[in-house]
Protein backbone atom coordinates (compact mmCIF):
# COMPACT_ATOMS: atom_id res chain seq x y z
CA UNK A 1 0.00 0.00 0.00
CA UNK A 2 2.61 2.53 0.78
CA UNK A 3 4.74 1.25 -2.39
CA UNK A 4 1.76 2.06 -4.15
CA UNK A 5 1.36 5.39 -3.12
CA UNK A 6 4.67 7.18 -3.38
CA UNK A 7 4.86 6.37 -6.61
CA UNK A 8 2.24 9.57 -7.59
CA UNK A 9 4.62 11.07 -5.15
CA UNK A 10 7.72 10.55 -7.24
CA UNK A 11 6.08 11.89 -9.96
CA UNK A 12 5.26 15.08 -8.80
CA UNK A 13 8.32 15.97 -7.26
CA UNK A 14 10.20 15.53 -10.51
CA UNK A 15 7.81 17.31 -12.79
CA UNK A 16 7.95 20.27 -10.14
CA UNK A 17 11.94 20.34 -10.14
CA UNK A 18 11.59 19.71 -14.48
CA UNK A 19 9.71 23.39 -13.93
CA UNK A 20 12.07 24.45 -11.91
CA UNK A 21 15.08 23.99 -14.26
CA UNK A 22 13.20 24.88 -17.12
CA UNK A 23 12.27 28.39 -15.38
CA UNK A 24 15.75 29.13 -14.87
CA UNK A 25 16.65 28.37 -18.04
CA UNK A 26 14.06 31.08 -19.09
CA UNK A 27 15.77 33.47 -17.08
CA UNK A 28 18.73 32.92 -18.42
CA UNK A 29 18.21 33.43 -22.24
CA UNK A 30 15.66 36.54 -21.16
CA UNK A 31 18.75 37.55 -19.44
CA UNK A 32 21.25 37.29 -22.01
CA UNK A 33 19.02 38.77 -25.36
CA UNK A 34 18.48 41.69 -22.14
CA UNK A 35 22.00 41.87 -22.03
CA UNK A 36 22.78 41.00 -26.15
CA UNK A 37 20.32 43.94 -26.57
CA UNK A 38 21.63 46.19 -24.28
CA UNK A 39 25.14 46.41 -25.40
CA UNK A 40 25.89 48.72 -28.19
CA UNK A 41 26.79 46.66 -31.60
CA UNK A 42 29.89 47.06 -33.51
CA UNK A 43 29.83 48.62 -36.57
CA UNK A 44 30.95 47.18 -39.90
CA UNK A 45 32.57 48.97 -42.44
CA UNK A 46 30.86 47.82 -45.46
CA UNK A 47 27.57 48.81 -43.79
CA UNK A 48 29.14 52.26 -43.29
CA UNK A 49 30.11 52.71 -46.74
CA UNK A 50 26.27 51.79 -48.51
CA UNK A 51 25.12 54.41 -45.76
CA UNK A 52 27.38 56.79 -47.41
CA UNK A 53 26.93 56.34 -50.63
CA UNK A 54 23.05 56.80 -50.11
CA UNK A 55 22.66 58.94 -47.56
CA UNK A 56 24.95 62.25 -47.56
CA UNK A 57 23.51 65.19 -48.83
CA UNK A 58 26.75 65.55 -51.80
CA UNK A 59 25.25 62.38 -53.21
CA UNK A 60 22.05 63.28 -53.39
CA UNK A 61 23.12 66.85 -54.94
CA UNK A 62 25.23 64.53 -57.52
CA UNK A 63 22.02 62.71 -58.39
CA UNK A 64 19.70 65.81 -58.75
CA UNK A 65 22.64 67.51 -61.16
CA UNK A 66 22.27 64.60 -62.95
CA UNK A 67 18.76 64.58 -63.58
CA UNK A 68 19.05 68.18 -64.65
CA UNK A 69 21.03 67.37 -67.08
CA UNK A 70 19.28 64.46 -68.17
CA UNK A 71 15.91 66.80 -68.61
CA UNK A 72 18.28 68.84 -70.75
CA UNK A 73 19.52 66.50 -72.58
CA UNK A 74 15.21 65.53 -73.56
CA UNK A 75 14.98 69.74 -74.55
CA UNK A 76 17.75 69.51 -76.78
CA UNK A 77 16.24 66.50 -78.97
CA UNK A 78 13.56 67.93 -78.95
CA UNK A 79 14.75 70.35 -81.31
CA UNK A 80 14.33 67.76 -84.41
CA UNK A 81 10.36 67.86 -83.47
CA UNK A 82 8.16 70.68 -85.39
CA UNK A 83 7.42 73.59 -83.78
CA UNK A 84 4.54 74.95 -83.79
CA UNK A 85 4.21 78.89 -83.41
CA UNK A 86 1.57 81.77 -83.77
CA UNK A 87 1.83 85.56 -84.26
CA UNK A 88 -0.34 88.69 -84.63
CA UNK A 89 0.49 91.36 -86.92
CA UNK A 90 -0.92 94.54 -86.51
CA UNK A 91 -1.01 98.24 -88.25
CA UNK A 92 -2.57 101.44 -88.65
CA UNK A 93 -5.36 99.32 -90.80
CA UNK A 94 -5.37 95.76 -89.94
CA UNK A 95 -5.02 93.07 -87.51
CA UNK A 96 -3.82 89.73 -88.56
CA UNK A 97 -3.35 86.38 -86.47
CA UNK A 98 -1.31 84.05 -88.23
CA UNK A 99 -0.64 79.74 -87.09
CA UNK A 100 2.76 77.95 -88.68
CA UNK A 101 3.98 75.04 -88.11
CA UNK A 102 7.51 74.34 -88.93
CA UNK A 103 10.36 71.45 -89.06
CA UNK A 104 13.74 72.16 -89.15
CA UNK A 105 15.63 70.60 -92.59
CA UNK A 106 18.65 71.60 -91.83
CA UNK A 107 19.93 74.29 -89.03
CA UNK A 108 23.37 74.47 -89.79
CA UNK A 109 24.47 72.32 -86.76
CA UNK A 110 22.27 73.91 -83.75
CA UNK A 111 20.48 71.28 -83.40
CA UNK A 112 23.00 68.26 -82.91
CA UNK A 113 25.51 70.91 -81.46
CA UNK A 114 22.65 70.90 -78.19
CA UNK A 115 22.22 67.57 -78.50
CA UNK A 116 26.07 66.51 -78.60
CA UNK A 117 26.31 69.19 -75.49
CA UNK A 118 23.53 68.09 -73.64
CA UNK A 119 24.85 64.46 -74.03
CA UNK A 120 28.31 65.37 -72.95
CA UNK A 121 26.78 67.46 -69.76
CA UNK A 122 25.01 64.09 -68.61
CA UNK A 123 28.24 62.40 -68.55
CA UNK A 124 30.10 65.14 -66.69
CA UNK A 125 26.94 64.66 -64.20
CA UNK A 126 27.58 60.56 -63.78
CA UNK A 127 31.48 61.62 -63.16
CA UNK A 128 30.93 63.59 -61.21
CA UNK A 129 27.91 61.35 -59.26
CA UNK A 130 30.78 58.72 -59.34
CA UNK A 131 33.63 61.26 -58.05
CA UNK A 132 31.02 62.02 -55.13
CA UNK A 133 30.43 58.53 -54.26
CA UNK A 134 34.68 57.84 -54.17
CA UNK A 135 34.86 60.69 -52.33
CA UNK A 136 32.21 59.01 -49.85
CA UNK A 137 34.03 56.00 -49.63
CA UNK A 138 37.11 57.31 -49.09
CA UNK A 139 36.07 59.81 -46.65
CA UNK A 140 34.18 56.92 -44.27
CA UNK A 141 37.23 54.31 -44.87
CA UNK A 142 39.77 56.67 -43.66
CA UNK A 143 37.33 57.57 -40.50
CA UNK A 144 36.69 53.99 -39.26
CA UNK A 145 39.91 52.68 -39.18
CA UNK A 146 41.59 55.79 -37.58
CA UNK A 147 38.64 55.06 -35.32
CA UNK A 148 40.34 51.78 -34.64
CA UNK A 149 43.93 52.84 -34.32
CA UNK A 150 42.68 55.40 -31.57
CA UNK A 151 40.45 52.25 -29.86
CA UNK A 152 43.53 50.56 -30.37
CA UNK A 153 45.95 53.43 -29.22
CA UNK A 154 43.00 54.04 -26.13
CA UNK A 155 43.11 50.51 -24.72
CA UNK A 156 47.12 50.66 -24.31
CA UNK A 157 46.52 54.38 -22.65
CA UNK A 158 43.82 52.33 -20.63
CA UNK A 159 46.34 49.36 -19.68
CA UNK A 160 49.42 52.15 -18.79
CA UNK A 161 47.32 54.31 -16.44
CA UNK A 162 46.18 51.03 -14.56
CA UNK A 163 49.92 49.68 -15.02
CA UNK A 164 51.24 53.32 -13.11
CA UNK A 165 48.55 53.00 -10.58
CA UNK A 166 49.97 49.63 -9.55
CA UNK A 167 53.35 50.60 -9.60
CA UNK A 168 52.22 53.57 -7.49
CA UNK A 169 50.70 51.57 -4.83
CA UNK A 170 53.67 49.01 -4.36
CA UNK A 171 56.20 52.28 -4.51
CA UNK A 172 54.12 54.13 -2.01
CA UNK A 173 54.38 50.35 0.48
CA UNK A 174 57.59 50.32 -0.16
CA UNK A 175 57.84 54.24 1.30
CA UNK A 176 56.46 53.63 3.75
CA UNK A 177 58.28 50.80 4.82
CA UNK A 178 61.21 53.17 3.90
CA UNK A 179 62.86 50.73 1.81
CA UNK A 180 62.56 52.67 -0.93
CA UNK A 181 62.83 57.15 -0.91
CA UNK A 182 60.70 59.49 -1.25
CA UNK A 183 61.65 60.77 -4.78
CA UNK A 184 60.56 56.98 -6.14
CA UNK A 185 57.51 58.32 -5.10
CA UNK A 186 57.18 61.61 -6.63
CA UNK A 187 58.68 60.18 -10.01
CA UNK A 188 55.72 57.50 -10.23
CA UNK A 189 53.33 59.85 -9.45
CA UNK A 190 54.66 62.06 -12.11
CA UNK A 191 54.86 59.44 -14.59
CA UNK A 192 51.09 58.75 -13.76
CA UNK A 193 49.95 61.79 -14.20
CA UNK A 194 51.47 61.64 -18.04
CA UNK A 195 49.62 58.21 -18.64
CA UNK A 196 46.58 60.17 -17.83
CA UNK A 197 46.87 62.85 -19.65
CA UNK A 198 47.88 60.67 -22.52
CA UNK A 199 44.46 58.75 -22.11
CA UNK A 200 42.17 61.82 -22.00
CA UNK A 201 44.14 62.79 -24.92
CA UNK A 202 43.24 59.51 -26.99
CA UNK A 203 39.90 59.83 -25.54
CA UNK A 204 39.36 63.19 -27.33
CA UNK A 205 40.54 62.48 -30.29
CA UNK A 206 39.00 58.83 -30.73
CA UNK A 207 35.20 61.05 -30.14
CA UNK A 208 36.82 63.80 -32.70
CA UNK A 209 37.40 61.06 -35.45
CA UNK A 210 33.45 59.66 -34.06
CA UNK A 211 32.00 62.72 -35.17
CA UNK A 212 33.72 63.16 -38.54
CA UNK A 213 32.70 59.56 -39.43
CA UNK A 214 29.04 60.73 -38.05
CA UNK A 215 29.06 63.76 -41.01
CA UNK A 216 28.84 60.55 -43.39
CA UNK A 217 27.05 57.91 -42.02
CA UNK A 218 24.77 59.45 -39.01
CA UNK A 219 25.04 58.79 -35.31
CA UNK A 220 27.66 56.06 -34.65
CA UNK A 221 27.17 53.78 -31.72
CA UNK A 222 29.86 51.26 -30.44
CA UNK A 223 33.05 51.03 -31.75
CA UNK A 224 34.23 49.82 -35.65
CA UNK A 225 34.34 46.16 -35.80
CA UNK A 226 37.57 45.45 -37.42
CA UNK A 227 37.25 43.51 -40.74
CA UNK A 228 38.63 40.01 -40.95
CA UNK A 229 40.60 40.66 -43.72
CA UNK A 230 40.86 43.32 -46.79
CA UNK A 231 41.76 40.67 -49.90
CA UNK A 232 44.53 43.21 -51.22
CA UNK A 233 47.26 41.56 -54.12
CA UNK A 234 50.35 43.34 -54.16
CA UNK A 235 51.40 43.83 -57.83
CA UNK A 236 54.93 44.05 -58.99
CA UNK A 237 55.10 47.24 -61.27
CA UNK A 238 53.14 50.21 -59.68
CA UNK A 239 53.12 51.30 -62.68
CA UNK A 240 50.20 49.26 -63.65
CA UNK A 241 48.60 50.34 -60.66
CA UNK A 242 48.55 53.75 -61.52
CA UNK A 243 47.13 53.51 -64.89
CA UNK A 244 44.25 51.01 -63.61
CA UNK A 245 43.45 54.38 -61.44
CA UNK A 246 43.79 57.10 -64.01
CA UNK A 247 41.71 54.62 -66.33
CA UNK A 248 38.98 54.10 -63.39
CA UNK A 249 39.23 57.59 -62.03
CA UNK A 250 35.94 59.25 -61.85
CA UNK A 251 37.99 62.87 -62.05
CA UNK A 252 39.33 62.47 -64.95
CA UNK A 253 36.34 61.56 -66.97
CA UNK A 254 34.81 64.30 -65.40
CA UNK A 255 37.94 66.32 -67.04
CA UNK A 256 36.90 64.05 -70.62
CA UNK A 257 33.46 64.75 -70.36
CA UNK A 258 34.17 68.33 -69.49
CA UNK A 259 36.76 68.85 -72.58
CA UNK A 260 33.84 67.00 -74.75
CA UNK A 261 31.45 69.50 -73.79
CA UNK A 262 33.79 72.59 -74.81
CA UNK A 263 34.20 71.09 -77.82
CA UNK A 264 30.51 70.51 -78.55
CA UNK A 265 30.09 74.32 -77.78
CA UNK A 266 32.84 74.97 -79.82
CA UNK A 267 30.46 73.75 -82.83
CA UNK A 268 27.61 75.17 -81.35
CA UNK A 269 28.89 78.73 -81.41
CA UNK A 270 30.24 78.02 -84.89
CA UNK A 271 26.69 77.26 -86.04
CA UNK A 272 24.77 80.35 -84.64
CA UNK A 273 26.51 82.14 -87.98
CA UNK A 274 24.39 79.62 -90.11
CA UNK A 275 20.96 80.41 -91.32
CA UNK A 276 17.90 77.57 -91.00
CA UNK A 277 16.46 75.96 -93.94
CA UNK A 278 12.53 75.44 -92.51
CA UNK A 279 9.41 73.31 -94.33
CA UNK A 280 6.30 75.12 -92.59
CA UNK A 281 2.51 75.40 -93.46
CA UNK A 282 0.80 78.56 -92.77
CA UNK A 283 -2.81 79.05 -91.74
CA UNK A 284 -4.57 83.18 -91.52
CA UNK A 285 -6.83 82.65 -88.22
CA UNK A 286 -8.32 86.16 -89.05
CA UNK A 287 -6.92 89.37 -90.43
CA UNK A 288 -8.02 90.65 -94.60
CA UNK A 289 -7.13 87.44 -96.27
CA UNK A 290 -9.50 85.56 -93.71
CA UNK A 291 -12.70 85.17 -95.96
CA UNK A 292 -10.36 83.79 -98.72
CA UNK A 293 -11.11 80.52 -99.48
CA UNK A 294 -7.33 79.71 -99.71
CA UNK A 295 -6.17 80.03 -95.69
CA UNK A 296 -3.33 77.80 -95.76
CA UNK A 297 -0.49 77.50 -97.51
CA UNK A 298 2.98 74.87 -97.56
CA UNK A 299 6.45 76.89 -97.73
CA UNK A 300 9.79 76.17 -97.67
CA UNK A 301 12.04 79.20 -95.64
CA UNK A 302 15.39 80.54 -94.75
CA UNK A 303 15.66 81.69 -91.38
CA UNK A 304 18.74 84.21 -90.57
CA UNK A 305 19.26 85.70 -86.80
CA UNK A 306 22.51 87.26 -85.69
CA UNK A 307 23.86 87.97 -82.59
CA UNK A 308 24.60 90.92 -80.93
CA UNK A 309 28.35 92.41 -82.05
CA UNK A 310 30.86 89.69 -81.96
CA UNK A 311 29.12 87.64 -79.76
CA UNK A 312 29.64 84.28 -81.54
CA UNK A 313 32.90 84.70 -82.08
CA UNK A 314 33.39 85.52 -78.56
CA UNK A 315 31.50 82.50 -77.32
CA UNK A 316 33.89 80.53 -79.48
CA UNK A 317 36.51 81.65 -78.06
CA UNK A 318 34.86 81.37 -74.63
CA UNK A 319 34.38 77.71 -75.44
CA UNK A 320 37.81 77.13 -76.87
CA UNK A 321 39.82 78.29 -73.49
CA UNK A 322 37.57 76.11 -71.45
CA UNK A 323 38.70 73.26 -73.51
CA UNK A 324 42.45 74.10 -72.79
CA UNK A 325 42.15 75.09 -69.62
CA UNK A 326 40.40 71.29 -69.08
CA UNK A 327 42.80 70.10 -70.95
CA UNK A 328 46.04 71.43 -68.48
CA UNK A 329 44.03 70.22 -65.43
CA UNK A 330 43.65 66.99 -67.21
CA UNK A 331 47.76 66.91 -67.09
CA UNK A 332 47.63 68.42 -63.50
CA UNK A 333 44.94 65.65 -62.23
CA UNK A 334 47.21 62.46 -63.95
CA UNK A 335 50.56 63.94 -62.52
CA UNK A 336 48.74 64.26 -59.11
CA UNK A 337 46.80 61.04 -59.03
CA UNK A 338 50.07 58.97 -60.56
CA UNK A 339 52.01 60.58 -57.35
CA UNK A 340 49.28 59.66 -54.88
CA UNK A 341 49.24 55.63 -56.13
CA UNK A 342 52.91 55.53 -56.32
CA UNK A 343 52.94 56.53 -52.34
CA UNK A 344 49.88 54.55 -51.48
CA UNK A 345 51.65 51.65 -52.86
CA UNK A 346 54.98 52.33 -51.70
CA UNK A 347 53.77 52.83 -48.09
CA UNK A 348 52.05 49.58 -48.44
CA UNK A 349 55.46 47.63 -48.69
CA UNK A 350 56.61 49.38 -46.04
CA UNK A 351 53.65 48.73 -43.58
CA UNK A 352 54.05 45.41 -44.46
CA UNK A 353 57.57 44.99 -43.55
CA UNK A 354 57.13 46.70 -40.59
CA UNK A 355 54.34 45.12 -39.05
CA UNK A 356 55.95 41.70 -37.90
CA UNK A 357 58.52 43.20 -35.95
CA UNK A 358 56.27 45.84 -34.54
CA UNK A 359 53.93 42.45 -32.69
CA UNK A 360 57.04 41.19 -31.88
CA UNK A 361 58.13 44.10 -29.88
CA UNK A 362 55.43 44.81 -28.75
CA UNK A 363 55.30 41.31 -26.91
CA UNK A 364 58.74 41.70 -26.15
CA UNK A 365 58.26 44.80 -24.01
CA UNK A 366 55.44 42.56 -22.01
CA UNK A 367 58.13 40.12 -20.80
CA UNK A 368 61.06 42.90 -20.67
CA UNK A 369 58.83 44.71 -18.19
CA UNK A 370 57.91 41.73 -15.83
CA UNK A 371 61.81 40.61 -16.68
CA UNK A 372 63.24 44.41 -15.02
CA UNK A 373 60.27 44.20 -11.68
CA UNK A 374 61.38 41.16 -10.87
CA UNK A 375 65.30 42.49 -11.03
CA UNK A 376 64.44 45.65 -9.04
CA UNK A 377 62.86 43.44 -6.30
CA UNK A 378 65.98 41.81 -6.09
CA UNK A 379 68.15 45.24 -6.47
CA UNK A 380 69.69 44.45 -10.11
CA UNK A 381 67.66 47.35 -11.46
CA UNK A 382 66.37 51.44 -9.91
CA UNK A 383 63.02 52.15 -10.25
CA UNK A 384 63.23 54.39 -12.92
CA UNK A 385 64.70 51.57 -15.02
CA UNK A 386 60.90 50.36 -13.96
CA UNK A 387 59.08 53.06 -15.17
CA UNK A 388 61.34 53.29 -18.80
CA UNK A 389 60.25 49.59 -19.19
CA UNK A 390 56.62 50.63 -18.46
CA UNK A 391 56.64 53.25 -20.95
CA UNK A 392 58.75 51.35 -23.99
CA UNK A 393 56.04 48.79 -23.64
CA UNK A 394 53.17 51.50 -23.99
CA UNK A 395 54.97 52.96 -26.77
CA UNK A 396 55.36 49.60 -28.55
CA UNK A 397 51.89 49.41 -28.28
CA UNK A 398 51.43 52.59 -29.67
CA UNK A 399 53.52 51.95 -32.79
CA UNK A 400 51.79 48.18 -33.35
CA UNK A 401 48.15 50.24 -33.85
CA UNK A 402 49.07 52.94 -36.15
CA UNK A 403 51.23 50.02 -38.01
CA UNK A 404 48.27 47.68 -37.94
CA UNK A 405 45.49 50.24 -38.92
CA UNK A 406 47.43 52.53 -41.03
CA UNK A 407 48.09 49.64 -43.15
CA UNK A 408 44.60 48.24 -43.66
CA UNK A 409 44.14 52.24 -44.08
CA UNK A 410 46.47 52.56 -46.96
CA UNK A 411 45.19 49.39 -48.86
CA UNK A 412 41.64 50.11 -48.13
CA UNK A 413 42.08 53.71 -50.14
CA UNK A 414 44.16 52.11 -52.88
CA UNK A 415 41.46 49.56 -53.65
CA UNK A 416 39.19 52.32 -54.36
CA UNK A 417 41.06 54.71 -56.00
CA UNK A 418 41.73 51.55 -58.72
CA UNK A 419 38.06 50.61 -59.14
CA UNK A 420 38.52 47.10 -56.96
CA UNK A 421 36.14 48.32 -54.21
CA UNK A 422 33.37 50.24 -55.77
CA UNK A 423 30.05 51.17 -53.94
CA UNK A 424 28.33 48.31 -55.52
CA UNK A 425 31.15 45.41 -54.72
CA UNK A 426 32.74 45.55 -51.43
CA UNK A 427 33.41 41.58 -51.82
CA UNK A 428 37.28 42.03 -51.03
CA UNK A 429 36.00 43.28 -47.04
CA UNK A 430 35.91 40.00 -45.73
CA UNK A 431 33.84 40.63 -41.97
Amino acid sequence: MMLGRSKPVWWVWRCGLLGVMLALVSNLAVAEVKTAVDQPQGVRLTELLQKAVTQHPSIFQARSQLKAQGFELDAANWGRFPSLTSEVRSDSRFAQSIAKLEQPIWAGGRIDGRIELGQANVRVGQAALQEAELNAMSQVGGSFFEMLRLAARLRTADDNVKEHQRLVDMISRRVQAQISPEADTTLAMARLQQARSEQLQMSRQLESTRNQLSQWVGPVVGLPTEPQKIDYRAVADPQEVAERALEYSAQRQKLVAQMEAASAQIALARSQTMPTVVAGYQYVLSGPLFTSPDRGRAYMGLQFQSGAGLSALAGIQSAVSRQEAAEQEMKVLELSLRSQVLTLHNDIENLQTQLPPAQALEAATVELMASVLRQYQIGKKNWLDVLNAQRERTQAGFNLADVRFSLLQSQLRLLILTGAIRAQNTSLIHE
